[in-house]
């Protein structure tokens, strides 16, 4: 009980009133807490990342680890060594604009998939591949979808305003990607090989035609139809 009480304190009564949030407010369906838990920021180094979920995550901060900490971190950990939004004082914020600013998401398709089979197959035993994938597409139309970070629209994590960031990188074009916001970080292209981390892959990207209808293609588009158009992704189904 004790620790709902905190979490409605911090998403009601603390982290709206800090100078981050003060200035860019969030109004997003995700709970405030753990919309900031996304932010990953090094004030030294002069970077704002929005970490999405679903979205080679992991490789993104472990990479981000070893800029920040000169060191490799496991992700898990990395991800609690950076600052988040509302822990910058009201001076830091005012150097956010200056901050190199991006983002890395991913196909819509792929994401939600990959959502499906980490957070709902992985812990059914007798899912079954595309019914419960119906079901669960479903259960996301009729409420459920800013019910968990790792299918809400990827728009709607974002912590800035989608005009404020530097650089959206795409899981798609990973490599070249991450070498761009590398070398804007460090001033340094290529310096050193990416790292890969993986251990929440779930192979989303070669399932597709095992999962998708003509049903659930439907329902994807409709459900994120901004993603599609701000990150601008085609609403056809990878081959």
């Amino acid at each position: 009980m004790n620790n709902f009480f905190q979490k409605i304190t911090r998403n009601r009564l603390t982290i709206p009133f800090t100078p981050f949030y003060r200035r860019y407010p969030y109004r997003s369906g995700i709970s405030i807490n753990s919309a900031d838990a996304r932010g990953c920021i090094d004030t030294r180094l002069g970077f704002f990342c929005n970490r999405i979920p679903k979205a080679a995550n992991s490789t993104i901060v472990e990479n981000l680890a070893r800029l920040s900490f000169g060191e490799d971190v496991p992700s898990k950990l990395a991800k609690k060594r950076f600052t988040v939004p509302s822990q910058l004082s009201r001076s830091e914020v005012d150097k956010v604009d200056i901050m190199f600013r991006f983002a890395v998401v991913r196909n819509p398709f792929t994401r939600t998939l990959s959502a499906y089979l980490d957070k709902v197959e992985r812990r059914d035993r007798n899912a079954q591949r595309e019914s419960n994938f119906f079901d669960f597409l479903q259960g996301l139309a009729n409420g459920k979808l800013y019910s968990n970070a790792h299918w809400a629209p990827q728009h709607s994590l974002l912590l800035l305003p989608f005009d404020d960031f530097d650089f959206f990188g795409k899981v798609e074009s990973l490599d070249s990607d991450l070498n761009h916001i590398r070398a804007k970080i460090s001033g340094r292209p290529g310096a050193e090989s990416i790292k890969t981390f993986k251990a929440n892959a779930t192979g989303a990207g070669k399932k597709l035609q095992e999962y998708y209808n003509e049903d659930t293609v439907g329902m994807v588009q409709e459900l994120f139809h901004k993603d599609f158009e701000l990150f601008e992704y085609s609403r056809e189904l990878p081959a």
